[in-house]
């Protein structure tokens, strides 16, 4: 579990497949991020058993401090062979709050700090300008666009990319 100044971002629970099937159908999610489309319970179910799969986990629900409300999904993916990457998406009733950007900066800094990170990725399809904009605020540097690199909604789709050193994450 993490924690920042408003937010909890703790591992996925079984009690948090129907909320996340819910927030899925969500046509700006799918478009916007990697998710099956159409996406089920089965696939919700699929990703909380993979993501409870792991000695230390890299997936997390942001939660309101406060409130326990879930706001949406952060995850660090750490590839054998390639730079970590995050990925995010922050359900409706979310946003606009700097909730996104909040979860971003917080588990970056645990990336570097705790888990001695060199570098983090982010990508995201090309005209997701609100995950832009997180980025960016957290610190990322964009690095250009890759062309057919991310399946979006079973397409091939252009995304931007970007990167985040160590010294570049903003508070």
């Amino acid at each position: 579990m993490l924690t920042s100044a408003r937010l909890t971002l703790r591992a996925p629970e079984a009690g948090d497949v129907d909320w996340i099937t819910a927030e899925l159908q969500d046509v700006e999610i799918q478009r916007n991020t990697t998710v099956p489309s159409p996406y089920g319970r089965p696939d919700a179910e699929r990703f909380v058993a993979a993501a409870r799969d792991h000695d230390e986990p890299t997936t997390f629900v942001i939660t309101t401090t406060a409130t326990g409300r879930r706001a949406g999904m952060i995850s660090l993916h750490r590839h054998p062979k390639h730079a970590p990457s995050i990925g995010y998406w922050i359900g409706r009733s979310g946003r606009g709050q700097g909730v996104a950007t909040e979860a971003v900066v917080r588990i970056c800094r645990w990336g570097f700090e705790d888990l001695g990170l060199p570098v983090i990725t982010w990508m995201a399809r090309v005209g997701n300008e609100a995950s832009r904009a997180v980025a960016l605020k957290a610190g990322f540097r964009m690095e250009g666009t890759l062309r057919l690199r991310i399946t979006s909604q079973g397409r091939l789709r252009d995304c931007w990319a970007g990167s985040l050193l160590p010294g570049e994450l903003l508070p």
